[in-house]
């Protein structure tokens, strides 16, 4: 439930004179000062139907047609608030989309049931009324449970279904059947974000939204429902300190496994409803996603674009080095103004980076001409294309980055036969359990730069981890020495593609791996140089750089084998 921290320590009917006191002072009429904003720009009207109000925003120049549902959320018990308010206005202002905004019954006077006749009655009414060309149903909070249930009744209904659905911060139980889950619930307790659960506020639920609707989850607790054609694009969006961030996590997890087409975005640090509610860039940031993903563009997705321009830039100019064919037509089909991403690159760390592509290409591509049928984990993928560069129609392939990288992976490539997408950081080792592979026709994981990241103890963590589960599997990934690194974060720091700190550094693959055990054995250890081929017309420094390299090894790819199980070599 929404309130200040006194609030968590009401009992139920204390809750309950509270909620009604405060909704005295509440209103769902639009406020003043953002209706006479809308105005400017759209018309505002109250169209007439069976059950309720509901509120409808238009463009008035250039509408397209594209409509969103906003089931606003609070509590099941709290009128709409001047945020949500905003957030509404703004993306109606920024998107040139037209909102449908019903107000629905609330607890206590009202339960589940009432609600969902109200809306089910407005959904039906107004996606009938309008010539609506693309329909999105949305939700942030309790409206995001409100979305999820009405996007299953839309199904089993026969009504129009949604084009996307989009769940914000989702609260999606109110039963709470899922003991563990409840119980990282009340861990939490109270959160400084104004969201707090508790028994007084299960009970209060269970009392007056519930009702007599008791385990008929497709009101109460969508999220124990079959997801079986739910929406052919359904996208989340979630805060780490966000209490319920458990239950959105749980979700997405489900609906892949029912094969539904889901992307998740999630950020550091950020509490419930925090898209809506927060000024912070990453509010900021999630806010510009949301965008892109419903107008299907990448515009706050250039900087992670961008390491493809440069591809697309290294396949025309350094085809010996790399090539990818993809790269270059994506690039220019889609028109990209990069001229506000700030990188800083000399001809020689140019070069060096597409040769830390060309040699994980390489190194992976040699392995699988020894084992055809292995399966190729990339850590810390972002967009790069290297399964459609070295697929050779029978590998496994892994793509393992953080849920945004993923969502945007996802938009950009769909869903790939053998290839399987896992949004965590490389860190949250829960991704280990997400691989799925036949071992004894090889595992090579490989990771282009991402490792360089991380400090000594996490690496010597994550070879541990890849170890026990993987015996005998190989590990690919591009290192620096001390003085490399060093010079890369005072040179290059500032770069909107290298922005992440190089913590870690190694001078002596060999050295190193024999201080962590006697269960690593070194394949290689290679100065980057080694796979630039000889491109023309070079600079004498950088001429001079790439013959340093071969004789520092300062920017290498080291080869490691984790343990000494032999595999098959599947024909």
């Amino acid at each position: 439930m929404h309130g200040k921290n006194t609030y968590s320590k009401l009992n139920t009917e204390e809750l309950k004179d509270l909620v009604l006191k405060k909704r005295k002072k509440c209103t769902d009429k639009i406020p003043v000062g953002i209706n006479k904003e809308i105005s400017k720009y759209c018309q505002i009207d109250e169209p007439a139907f069976d059950g309720g109000t509901c509120y409808r925003i238009h463009p008035n120049k250039n509408f397209e047609g594209k409509y969103i549902f906003y089931i606003y959320g609070g509590g099941m018990c709290q009128t709409i608030s001047t945020q949500q308010w905003e957030f509404i206005a703004s993306l109606s202002r920024s998107m040139g989309v037209g909102m449908l905004v019903p107000m629905y019954p609330l607890a206590p006077e009202s339960c589940c049931r009432e609600t969902f006749d109200m809306l089910e009655k407005a959904y039906s009414n107004l996606t009938t009324s309008y010539d609506i060309k693309q329909l999105i149903l949305m939700g942030d909070s309790s409206g995001a449970g409100l979305a999820l249930s009405l996007a299953m009744a839309a199904w089993k209904e026969g009504y129009r279904k949604p084009d996307q659905l989009v769940l914000l911060s989702p609260v999606l139980d109110t039963e709470f059947f899922d003991t563990e889950l409840e119980q990282r619930l009340l861990d939490a307790g109270y959160s400084d974000h104004g969201i707090f659960y508790n028994q007084a506020a299960k009970d209060f639920i269970n009392t007056y939204w519930v009702k007599d609707y008791a385990v008929k989850t497709e009101y109460t607790s969508p999220f124990y429902e079959d997801y079986t054609d739910l929406c052919d694009d359904v996208i989340i969006f979630s805060g780490i300190d966000d209490i319920f961030n458990c239950y959105a996590r749980a979700f997405y997890k489900k609906a892949k496994m029912q094969g539904i087409n889901i992307r998740f975005f999630e950020f550091d640090k950020e509490g419930h409803n925090f898209i809506i509610n927060s000024k912070t860039n990453n509010a900021k940031s999630a806010r510009s996603y949301l965008v892109d993903v419903l107008n299907h563009t990448f515009f706050n997705s250039l900087p992670d674009i961008y390491p493809i321009k440069m591809l697309a830039d290294w396949t025309k100019k350094y085809p010996e080095i790399i090539k990818d064919e993809w790269a270059t037509k994506f690039i220019y089909d889609n028109k990209f103004d990069f001229s506000n991403i700030k990188t800083k690159m000399s001809e020689y760390r140019s070069i060096l980076k597409a040769s830390a592509y060309s040699a994980c290409d390489a190194k992976v591509r040699r392995y699988i001409m020894e084992y055809p049928n292995c399966t190729i984990i990339n850590l810390g993928c972002r967009l790069d294309n290297m399964f459609k560069r070295l697929d050779n129609g029978r590998i496994q392939w892994y793509s393992i980055d953080t849920h945004n990288i993923m969502s945007v992976r996802r938009s950009m490539y769909g869903e790939r036969e053998r290839e399987k997408t896992v949004g965590r950081d490389i860190m949250d080792f829960t991704w280990v359990d997400e691989i799925k592979c036949k071992r004894n026709h090889g595992v090579m994981f490989v990771c282009n730069e991402a490792l360089m990241c991380i400090t000594r103890h996490q690496l010597k963590d994550l070879l541990e981890i890849l170890f026990k589960r993987f015996p005998g599997a190989d590990l690919v990934f591009t290192a620096t020495t001390a003085g490399a690194s060093i010079y890369t974060n005072i040179v290059y720091g500032s770069n909107a593609v290298e922005a992440d700190k190089k913590k870690i550094f190694v001078n002596d693959a060999q050295r190193l791996l024999g201080e962590w055990g006697t269960d690593y054995k070194l394949i290689s250890e290679e100065p980057l140089m080694k796979f630039a081929g000889k491109p023309d017309k070079l600079k004498l420094m950088t001429k001079a750089a790439m013959t340093y390299n071969k004789i520092s090894y300062n920017y290498k790819v080291v080869h490691v084998r984790l343990g000494g199980e032999a595999y098959e070599i599947a024909i």
